[in-house]
């Protein structure tokens, strides 16, 4: 029974495969710079900056409001990804409290499944030694004289009865821990496990996010550092 509680269990480790750090374990990630937004109309503008004074000061005007337009436009983009990075984080902090909580389902079963384990084998030990009463009250009645008197007879076949009866008993105890754990291993224990690598998909999944590029502003041309 110990090496099916080991097969069970051994798959992941103590630690179900990924390592998930404690929420004070966790190393604050730097700010990242400012990204560059990308703003062909000032390329454009570099190569045309005009023939005339007039058209010059045009073109200074023209560039300045740009580059202050672009400035405000990145602080509030700089907002609104400061505002979705703190959403995410604090789901991701939740993500790492699922995955812990559900190792210790796990590692309940695992106890769980020990304890029972033992509760199986005690039963399978008392059925063994009804088991043996039986036959022996069986050898006692057939080894009887054929000159035993009727109440010698009956205290035999009686002793049978009841030896039988307790040999059913514990027969049906041992029958039940054994589909008890026969669940716990093919049913149970499988399903905790299955939901605990989907939640530590999903963590790791966020921090992949958290780690990376944003995809938005990788999206629209924006120049990460």
């Amino acid at each position: 029974m110990g090496g099916s509680i080991s097969r069970i269990f051994s798959a992941r480790g103590s630690d179900f495969g990924v390592p998930v750090a404690a929420a004070d374990e966790v190393t604050p990630r730097s700010p990242k710079a400012k990204p560059s937004l990308p703003d062909n109309t000032i390329a454009v503008l570099m190569e045309l900056q005009g023939s005339t004074p007039a058209d010059r000061r045009e073109w200074n005007d023209l560039v300045a409001e740009r580059h202050t337009l672009n400035l405000k436009t990145i602080d509030f983009i700089m907002r609104q990804l400061g505002a979705r990075r703190a959403d995410m984080e604090e789901g991701h902090e939740a993500a790492k409290v699922a995955v812990r909580e559900q190792g210790n389902v796990l590692e309940g079963l695992k106890k769980t499944l020990a304890k029972d384990t033992q509760e199986f084998v005690r039963a399978d030990g008392a059925r063994r030694l009804a088991g043996n009463a039986a036959h022996v009250a069986e050898l006692d009645l057939r080894g009887l004289s054929r000159f035993a008197s009727k109440a010698e007879i009956a205290a035999a076949e009686k002793r049978v009865t009841e030896a039988n009866k307790k040999f059913e008993v514990t027969e049906s105890k041992t029958a039940e821990w054994g589909q008890h754990l026969n669940f716990l291993k093919t049913v149970t224990v499988p399903a905790e496990q299955k939901k605990l690598a989907a939640l530590i998909e999903a963590e790791m999944e966020l921090s992949a996010r958290l780690e990376g590029r944003d995809p938005v502003l990788a999206k629209f041309g924006f120049i990460q550092r």
